[in-house]
């Protein structure tokens, strides 16, 4: 081999190794913690992720809409743009004593707000502090400052809703 190739050869080695560390995740990035809020959707506690929120509201003024789903309370306005609101705690399951006060909008393909009764804390917690959903628990377990607490998934939920709305359209139709 003349001394040439050999030189060659070891820049394209150094080519391959820096452009290699461009398609990997940095460690520090890989290993960041999720941002998180703490909330309250009737008597129960849980968690959102924040890069799943466009925007947290207190005091929006909701305006009314009949509509074939309870959950929906209504529509409010955001930065120019309407959105349906769902009280979450009906979209859990859960009793509802007063209305909600909190809304959070979904990041999302469409207009979304979910509406809530207590904004707690945001905190941040580390991939090892979450436990995936099983077949103990239908849902993600986030353990924070406050306790553990449910992990809600808002672009399921959408879809959860987009699907009750379009069977309810459907069967209103029918």
């Amino acid at each position: 081999m003349r001394p040439g190739a050999a030189a060659g050869q070891a820049l394209d080695a150094l080519r391959r190794q820096f452009d290699d560390g461009f398609a990997q995740a940095p460690a520090a990035l890989a290993a960041a913690p999720l941002a998180l809020l703490a909330i309250r959707a009737g008597d129960c506690a849980y968690a959102l992720r924040l890069a799943q929120i466009a925007g947290l509201h207190a005091d929006r003024h909701i305006t009314a809409l009949p509509g074939a789903l309870p959950a929906l309370l209504g529509v409010s306005g955001f930065r120019g743009q309407v959105a349906p609101v769902y009280d979450l705690a009906a979209l859990l399951g859960h009793e509802r004593a007063a209305a909600p006060r909190w809304l959070v909008l979904v990041r999302g393909p469409q207009p979304l707000a979910l509406a809530f009764d207590a904004f707690e804390n945001h905190f941040t917690a580390a991939a090892e502090q979450i436990m995936p959903a099983g077949a103990a628990r239908p849902w993600a377990t986030v353990e924070g400052e406050l306790g553990a607490r449910p992990l809600i998934e808002l672009p399921a939920l959408f879809d959860d809703i987009r699907r009750q709305a379009d069977l309810a359209s459907r069967q209103r139709s029918a």
